[in-house]
C-alpha cells in the first residue's frame, strides 16, 4: 500500500474519476506490518451519487496491529467512508503510521532473513561465477559427435559426417549471426529425420548444461495453405486466433537453442518459406502475435534442417554415375540445380548452407536396422529382447522386397509378424531376456530357448 501514501492530488483525484460506479482492483498489494499473508488484493469504489468511497480487501487477512479502524478493515472486508477525500486522508493517516513502525531500523543483530542483504548471507561472486553461461561456445570433438550419430542412424556415414560438422562449427561460435541451416536429400524412410530426433539427445551427452538442445518436428504437409502462416508464427492482433500460441515461435522463444525439423518441406506454401527467409538470413524471425504488435524472435542458435524426396532419385543417379558420394563441392552443384529445376524456391536454395545426401540402405544395413526395430517394438510390450534368431530377420527381409520406401515397411510388417508372440508373453508376465524364433514366431525366455537346444544329457 506505500504506492498510495506518497501520491500527489492529480494521482487521487484520477483515481477517483476512474473508481466511479466501479471497481478499481490493486493486485498483491504490501500491506502493512502485522498482517498474514503480507499481501492482498485491494479494490476502491466511489458512489457517484452519494460521494462515499469503500475501500476493500481480499478476505482472511490476519492482522495483529493495534489500530482500530485497520483491524476492523481486515474483520469486515472493507472500510466506507463519506468521501474520497476522507479515504485518502485514512491511507495517509492510520495505514501511513504502520507502515512507519515497519519502517523503524531494527538493530544489526535483528535483522530477519528477509530483511537482510544477499551478500550478507552468501558468497554471491561464487554464485555469479557458477552460473552457467548459456551462450557460451562449446567446443566438440566432430569424429566423437559422428561417432554418436552413426550408432543411431546407420548407413548414413557421408551425410553424418557433414551433418557433425555443421554442429561443431556452429557450437563453437559465441555469436552466430545465423541458425545453422541443412537441407536432407533422398528417399523416404532411410534416416533423415531420425537424424535430427536423436541429435538433440547427442548433444546433451556432450554438455547438457551449455547446448540444452530441444527437438520440434514440423509437417509441411499441415502447411500447404497460406493461412498456415499463423499456425507458425500466431495470429495479429484483432485477427482469429490471436492469443493462441505458435509452434514455431513458442519453441523458440522457450529455448533459443532448438533443432526445428521442416520435414518435406517440397510441400509447404511459398508462404511460409517466405517466412523463414529473415531467419535464416539473420537469425531473427518475426511474429506478428505480440501484444504491441510484431516482435522479434532470436534465432541464430537454432537448427533449421529441412528434408525433402523431390527428384532424389535424379540426384543419387547423377552422384553415383559422377563417383561423387562425399563430394561436398559436387553434392553442392547437384542438389541446388536438381532442386531449383524440380520447383523448389530459388530464394531457399540459396540460403542452404549445406546439403546432405541420403543413400538407400544395403541389404546388410537393412538387416541391423531390423534387428534394431525388433527390439524397440518388443520393448513397447515391455519386452526385453536378449537374442532374435537370424530366420526371422531373413523373414522379413523376404517380405518387404521393394526398397523404395525405406525401412518404414519392415517395421510395419515387424508388428504384424512378432505383435501377437510378444502380446502374449507381455501377457504371461515374461520378464527375463527374451529369444524371438520362428517362423512360426515365438517369444520364449532366452535361458529356456537355450536349454531346450542342448543336447540330450547335458546340464
Amino acid at each position: 500500500m506505500r504506492r498510495f501514501l506518497n501520491q500527489n492530488n492529480a494521482a487521487f483525484s484520477d483515481l477517483e474519476q476512474r473508481a466511479q460506479n466501479a471497481c478499481i482492483r490493486f493486485q498483491h498489494v504490501e500491506l502493512p506490518s502485522g498482517c498474514t499473508p503480507a499481501q492482498a488484493d485491494l479494490g476502491f469504489e466511489v458512489d457517484s451519487n452519494t460521494g462515499s468511497a469503500k475501500l476493500l480487501v481480499s478476505r482472511g487477512v490476519q492482522y495483529q496491529g493495534a489500530d482500530a479502524s485497520i483491524a476492523g478493515w481486515f474483520s469486515a472486508g472493507m472500510i466506507e467512508l463519506p468521501s474520497f477525500a476522507e479515504m485518502v486522508s485514512w491511507l495517509q493517516g492510520p495505514i501511513a503510521a504502520a507502515f512507519d513502525q515497519t519502517d523503524e531500523s531494527p538493530a544489526p543483530s535483528e535483522l530477519t532473513p528477509r530483511e537482510a542483504s544477499s551478500g550478507a548471507i552468501t558468497d554471491m561472486a561464487s554464485v555469479e561465477a557458477g552460473i552457467p553461461d548459456p551462450n557460451k561456445p562449446l567446443y566438440l570433438d566432430e569424429n566423437a559427435l559422428a561417432a554418436k550419430l552413426k550408432a543411431s542412424v546407420l548407413g548414413q556415414d557421408d551425410a553424418i559426417d557433414a551433418l557433425s560438422a555443421i554442429m561443431v562449427r556452429h557450437l563453437a561460435r559465441k555469436e552466430p549471426s545465423r541458425p545453422a541451416v541443412a537441407f536432407a536429400v533422398g528417399p523416404t524412410g532411410i534416416g533423415k529425420t531420425r537424424s535430427a530426433e536423436v541429435l538433440a539427445k547427442r548433444l546433451r551427452e556432450f554438455d547438457d548444461q551449455c547446448t540444452g538442445y530441444q527437438y520440434l518436428r514440423l509437417d509441411m504437409s499441415e502447411y500447404q495453405e497460406a493461412h498456415r502462416v499463423s499456425q507458425l508464427l500466431g495470429a495479429p492482433q484483432g485477427y482469429l486466433g490471436h492469443g493462441d500460441g505458435s509452434q514455431l515461435i513458442d519453441a523458440l522463444r522457450a529455448n533459443p537453442r532448438t533443432i526445428v525439423l521442416f520435414d518435406e518441406i517440397e510441400k509447404a506454401h511459398p508462404a511460409i518459406l517466405r517466412t523463414l527467409m529473415n531467419a535464416m538470413d539473420a537469425g531473427r524471425i518475426s511474429s506478428a502475435s505480440g501484444a504491441k504488435g510484431s516482435h522479434e524472435i532470436d534465432c541464430r542458435y537454432a537448427v533449421f534442417m529441412f528434408t525433402s524426396n523431390l527428384d532424389a532419385k535424379a540426384i543419387l543417379d547423377e552422384l553415383d554415375s559422377r563417383n561423387a558420394f562425399g563430394n561436398r563441392s559436387v553434392e553442392d552443384e547437384v542438389c541446388r540445380r536438381r532442386l531449383n529445376a524440380a520447383g523448389l524456391a530459388p530464394e531457399i536454395i540459396g540460403r542452404i548452407s549445406r546439403f546432405l545426401v541420403y543413400r538407400p540402405l544395403e541389404p546388410k544395413t537393412r538387416a541391423e536396422i531390423i534387428t534394431l526395430a525388433i527390439a524397440e517394438v518388443a520393448k513397447e510390450y515391455g519386452i526385453d529382447v536378449g537374442y532374435v534368431k537370424p530366420n526371422v530377420i531373413i523373414e522379413i527381409m523376404k517380405q518387404v522386397r521393394s526398397t523404395g520406401f525405406g525401412i518404414r515397411p519392415e517395421k510395419y510388417l515387424i508388428d504384424d509378424l512378432l505383435g501377437p508372440a510378444l502380446a502374449e508373453a507381455a501377457k504371461s508376465g515374461m520378464k527375463e531376456p527374451a529369444c524371438i524364433s520362428g517362423p512360426p514366431y515365438q517369444c520364449r525366455q532366452q535361458a529356456v530357448e537355450e536349454d531346450d537346444q542342448k543336447p540330450s544329457g547335458e546340464s
